[in-house]
């Protein structure tokens, strides 16, 4: 029986058995720290309660039998221009626009508190781009037609006890996404799970025990296939701690990508590929003012016939000022291992795991993920009234090992020298951003990013050229 099938299986079986559920007071779920340029969709925040109704207020809290169903909708909609680069790869020496639209429309049948059905489907497509569809038999980016994104049961505290499961497909994001999160940029997203999940709720911690399959993206046909890898883990979430003015948040985690096809190609040669992460995420505050956060991860296990030596790490610490439009500057490195030595039998690139590598982490414009990476970041932000945001980051990037490939936001070799010969700068990033929120439902987005080559893409051949990029989006929900 294929994993599809039996998520069917459960998904029919667990909109019998949910109406049993307790009717206790709802706990905090595990859920995602959203961040400027990722508000949640409509199935993660639903719309608030005003003195008057709102036009779609027939359409929330509809009784039916057992139950209560919400319809949800988020129409998205983001206009790119970038220069000199696109989605596939950098030095491109020329210009491309490309206009985005997303739809989703969700249902969400609750029977309590405690007990759901969610099912929520999305349409992707865009105009304007020189880039053909065809380039992306799987995978598109930017294009699948109609399609299951969400379709999942949901208990939590079954029966007054701690425990609880949510089985089907589903997205799953953790802390700042950096570990493990959806990829909501994305025109299509770019992590849908066929997963199933069981946690244990108490006042201290939730652990959630995760088996999945990352669903590949089928741009005309239904998705229903998987990439080649099975992911399993733990993630526990523990209580916020406090004492005086500090304030601490720390997450454990502990996450396999398992591949057995034998295929993967190591320096030593052709296996299988076992990756096992573990490490921990934190927040934290100090009075009013001062907020941290960080991740550390390492990786250990098998790429085809090499061992796996690798690991990642982020810190970041900010100040806010308390005065009008609450000013914020802050500093921020990520870390991402590199390997020196081709052949030493040794896999040393840390893979950044399961995380979301189209936020602003390492840069609005996406030319690079966690791998191989140095990345020095300062950040200023204001908010000149409540409900618009502006940011200005600036980014300095190194190669973490000279004699490893820069590599792309899709994970594969932007370019490399095996000698080290051409150096580790990689460049300079500089975004500008304005965030709006105009309205609880309608939210304005746009922003700027300038990419300053460095000496290794200087001395290595192709384009070396700066490129630029701009967008602007909106974005409306219930």
């Amino acid at each position: 029986m294929t994993f599809g099938a039996t998520v069917m299986m459960v998904l029919a079986s667990g909109s019998m058995v949910l109406g049993q559920g307790s009717n206790s007071p709802d706990s905090k779920a595990a859920g995602s720290s959203q961040r400027l340029e990722a508000a949640p969709s409509s199935s993660q925040k639903p719309a608030l309660s005003t003195a008057t109704a709102d036009w779609y207020s027939p359409l929330k809290n509809i009784p039916l039998g057992p139950g209560k169903l919400n319809i949800g909708f988020d129409l998205r909609t983001r206009y790119e221009f970038s220069d000199n680069f696109d989605v596939r790869r950098y030095g491109t020496e020329k210009n491309d626009d490309l206009l985005l639209l997303r739809t989703r429309l969700s249902l969400d049948y609750k029977f309590n508190d405690q007990a759901h059905v969610f099912v929520e489907v999305q349409d992707a497509r865009y105009w304007l781009s020189d880039l053909d569809r065809d380039l992306w038999p799987v995978n598109c980016p930017f294009y699948d037609a109609l399609d299951l994104r969400q379709a999942f049961a949901e208990w939590k505290k079954i029966g007054d006890t701690p425990f609880g499961f949510k089985a089907g497909r589903q997205s799953i994001s953790y802390a700042d996404n950096r570990v493990f999160g959806p990829g909501e940029w994305g025109n299509v997203g770019r992590y849908w799970w066929d997963a199933a999940k069981v946690y244990y709720q108490s006042d201290p911690v939730q652990v959630d025990l995760l088996y999945g399959q990352r669903v590949t993206s089928e741009p005309i046909s239904f998705n229903n296939e998987h990439f080649p890898y099975e992911m399993f883990g733990a993630y526990a979430q523990f209580k916020k701690l406090s004492w005086d003015k500090f304030s601490l948040k720390p997450d454990l985690f502990y996450l396999v990508q398992y591949d057995d096809h034998g295929n993967l190609v190591g320096e030593s040669g052709p296996g299988d590929q076992q990756t096992h992460s573990v490490g921990f995420y934190f927040e934290s505050r100090y009075g009013q003012h001062w907020d941290f956060s960080g991740t550390l991860a390492g990786q250990l296990g098998q790429y085809g016939q090499d061992d796996i030596r690798a690991y990642g790490a982020n810190i970041k610490a900010g100040y806010t000022f308390d005065c009008p439009g609450s000013p914020r500057i802050g500093a921020e490195f990520s870390y991402a291992s590199g390997d020196d030595d081709p052949d030493d039998g040794v896999h040393e690139t840390f893979d950044g795991i399961f995380g979301a590598v189209d936020l602003y982490y390492y840069g609005s414009m996406n030319v690079l993920p966690w791998m191989n990476l140095e990345d020095y970041q300062v950040t200023f932000s204001v908010k000149p009234w409540k409900s618009l945001t502006l940011r200005l980051d600036h980014h300095l990037y190194r190669l973490a090992e000279s004699e490893d490939a820069w590599y792309w936001s899709s994970g594969k070799p932007a370019r490399q020298d095996p000698t080290g010969d051409s150096g580790s700068d990689l460049g300079q990033e500089l975004n500008l951003v304005a965030q709006w929120q105009a309205n609880k439902n309608l939210q304005l987005f746009t922003g700027y990013g300038h990419l300053f080559t460095g000496d290794f893409i200087r001395n290595t051949p192709g384009s070396d050229r700066d490129a630029d990029w701009f967008f602007f989006q909106g974005t409306y929900r219930f």
